[in-house]
């Protein structure tokens, strides 16, 4: 097959057992189709070619005729300028059949996507939930509106489009084995792919749409697991014999590593996965829905309050499933990750006892991160969980976090405990019971199907126990970005020192006139001693401690700025120079492991850990100290700004009080007088100390507001703390 006048043959996307899927580009429209074509029968007998020729028709119906869902990839036709192009197609084809032309997806199939080495474990739970939607939404088409059993469901079959903003859609094809089947009609001929037909398929050949959830389960499994769930290495046999031995709520059966002949019926997930926890939870008893060997059960029906009818319960069940939303944290000083379902009736106070009650940290110690770029730039009294969840932050996936220009941050919030005390809790890795039995030098094994489970433990436990350390470092990096940006935003340095500035200024030229009041003798008729006393202990106790409190701003913001530094390169360490070896990892040892590779393996990663761990947290420990810092740094600038505006009322009343005085002592002088130096100055403390509040002195007369600035003044005096920090 070669490319013929303006269709440009691009290459071939897929291949079975007898057939290939090619991809074309018009030159001229820019238009792209793949076409199915029949490769090779000649290991088939003449009815199995009969066969053949009869689905291949029946797929070709199919496609043209199911047009109306964006979830199953739809039949072309082609304009009749293409009609030599067909024809070309059509007679380059064996059998004598035509050719089946499609529309084209760009992102490959499911089966490639999880063959990819960061799938190895299973895809996020983002991609989970997406692929499991489409599907079900193209299943659910084909029973109920075109009375279709697909039949042939696996990764293979579920091909991917991606859009031009980025985002996937799941498209279901191959309608090769594909029966018409109302509800009355039992099937009865044997077809389907090992390991994802049901077994009533193989028990007794009968059956119905039911087989297709069976197979929506299996898929489910595989895509959260990266491995279907019955046995996939024993023969067809021992996996029928088991599982027609298997109880409703049992999801996967395992060999038991020790003994050949025991087989260990699992009714959880493996440990190993991407999913949440409380999703997963969910999503396990779904499995045991779908996975039930009595397809009586498994395609019993639910009243479907939308559509006023009954829709399949697994059908329903998987909607529900869907619509959870997990708020995902991380508690970095307790290297924990922590999620939770949040609901529009969630309040903050909720979420933090359920934090409380996970880190064992105390309520008024929990201090909230938001990653950079969240929706919500700040946590407010009437901030709600659900407002803190951001779906396209679920896509945790290695891909996006590549391809996204900004990429999603590994949790939606972060957690600190803001306490001079904190406590580190030790990064535990991700040690499976497989790892901890090979891990025994008594242990020996050579059996394939356990060596590559024991490379996929490895995995896991690499890739975890890398993800930690960067979501600590990112957690730092984040409250290293909060604290400046809270810094340079409010402006705090500069609101300080014009504070110091406009106040030094105010106090030295109302010290000037009170000088020049006095070398005329008639500041005394206007102002006593006690007066001038309080106002200048005042200023000079608050002037010191807000130039501490310059200097603290000062200090934490250059020490964050170099934690962003450090936390960004260590960052960048990772993914530069491979250091947990896991891109090395899955080059060489996905497919299997030896033993002795493997021990081998875990002492290098013991060591590994330990020292990374121990780097991480010397690096990062001192941004915890420098938020304390900063914590404290703007209680005691709102106590400093508060007593500058105390200074402001004290000057302007003893401004007040010297008026005469000043006016008469400045009677003869050249240049500005005192007085208007004064007024000037006072313009300026007026205008700069906005942050001050002067409400208390509103309603008060002269001759009682000195009185309630010294009793104010008592009152702030214990609640300064400058010194302590």
């Amino acid at each position: 097959m070669r490319s013929w006048d303006n269709w440009q043959l691009k290459g071939k996307l897929g291949q079975g057992g007898f057939g290939e899927v090619l991809h074309w580009l018009n030159s001229n429209t820019g238009q792209q189709i793949a076409t199915k074509h029949i490769k090779d029968v000649s290991s088939l007998g003449a009815d199995q070619q009969v066969k053949l020729k009869e689905r291949w028709m029946k797929e070709l119906e199919w496609t043209r005729s199911i047009q109306k869902l964006t979830n199953i990839v739809a039949g072309v036709c082609l304009k009749n300028e293409d009609a030599s192009f067909v024809a070309y197609l059509n007679k380059n084809h064996i059998c004598q059949l035509p050719v089946i032309i499609l529309e084209y997806c760009n992102g490959g199939d499911v089966r490639q996507l999880l063959q990819r080495p960061e799938n190895a474990n299973g895809l996020a739970e983002f991609e989970v939930r997406q692929i499991l939607r489409d599907l079900a939404q193209a299943l659910q088409f084909l029973h109920s509106e075109c009375k279709v059993c697909h039949r042939d469901l696996k990764p293979d079959n579920i091909v991917i489009h991606r859009q031009t903003d980025g985002s996937k859609t799941y498209k279901l094809t191959d309608f090769g084995l594909a029966r018409g089947a109302p509800d009355q009609t039992i099937l009865q001929s044997m077809v389907g792919t090992r390991h994802y037909f049901a077994p009533e398929v193989v028990d007794t050949g009968m059956y119905n749409t039911a087989v297709d959830y069976w197979s929506l389960g299996i898929i489910a499994y595989e895509l959260a697991t990266g491995e279907v769930p019955f046995i996939p290495h024993q023969t067809p046999r021992n996996i029928l014999v088991n599982l027609l031995k298997k109880t409703p709520d049992c999801i996967a059966i395992t060999e038991d590593p020790q003994d050949a002949n025991r087989f260990l019926f699992q009714t959880e997930l493996p440990n190993e996965h991407h999913l949440t926890e409380p999703w997963a939870k969910e999503f396990t008893m779904w499995l045991r829905l779908a996975l039930d060997t009595d397809y009586k059960r498994r395609g019993q029906l639910a009243s479907d309050e939308v559509h006023s009818g009954f829709v399949p319960l697994v059908f329903s069940t998987l909607d529900s499933l869907l619509q959870i939303r997990v708020l995902t944290i991380f508690a970095v000083n307790c290297f924990k990750r922590l999620e939770y379902v949040v609901t529009k009736d969630m309040t903050m106070q909720d979420l933090k006892a359920l934090i409380c009650q996970d880190t064992n940290i105390a309520k008024d110690d929990v201090y909230f991160v938001l990653p950079t770029y969240h929706p919500y730039e700040t946590i407010k009294p009437t901030t709600k969980p659900l407002d803190l969840y951001v779906e396209k932050w679920s896509d945790t996936s290695r891909e996006t976090r590549k391809s996204t220009e900004i990429p999603p941050p590994p949790v939606m919030l972060f957690v600190f405990q803001a306490t001079e005390n904190c406590v580190y809790d030790v990064c535990k890795p991700r040690v499976s019971k497989l790892i901890l039995i090979c891990n025994v030098s008594s242990f020996q094994t050579d059996k394939p199907w356990l060596l590559k489970r024991l490379a996929l433990d490895m995995h896991y436990m690499l890739m975890q126990q890398q993800k930690d350390l960067e979501m600590f470092l990112t957690g730092f990096r984040e409250l290293a970005l909060l604290v400046e940006h809270e810094i340079v935003t409010n402006q705090f340095i500069a609101a300080i020192n014009d504070a110091i500035l406009t106040t030094s200024d105010a106090y030295k030229m109302l010290q000037k006139l009170r000088t020049a009041a006095v070398e005329e003798k008639k500041f005394s008729i206007q102002v006593n001693d006690n007066d001038w006393k309080l106002l200048v202990n005042t200023y000079q106790e608050t002037n010191a401690s807000a130039i501490h409190i310059k200097e603290r701003f000062e200090s934490v913001l250059s020490g964050t700025r170099e934690i962003l530094k450090t936390t960004s390169r260590l960052l960048n360490r990772y993914v530069e120079s491979d250091v947990f070896g896991l891109a090395a990892f899955e080059r060489d040892s996905l497919g299997g492991i030896s033993l002795a590779h493997f021990r081998k393996a875990v002492k290098l990663f013991i060591t590994t850990s330990s020292d990374e761990e121990k780097l991480v947290k010397t690096e990062s420990k001192p941004c915890d100290k420098l938020n304390l810092l900063f914590i404290k740094t703007k209680g005691a600038m709102r106590t400093a700004m508060m007593k500058f505006s105390e200074i402001k009322e004290q000057i302007f009343q003893l401004h007040l009080k010297m008026l005469s005085t000043a006016a008469s002592a400045s009677i003869g002088i050249s240049g500005p007088s005192s007085m208007l130096l004064l007024n000037e100055s006072m313009g300026r403390l007026t205008m700069a100390n906005s942050m001050g509040d002067s409400s208390d002195f509103d309603s008060l007369t002269t001759n009682n507001v000195i009185d309630k600035a010294a009793r104010l003044i008592e009152m702030l005096r214990t609640d300064m703390e400058i010194d302590s920090l």
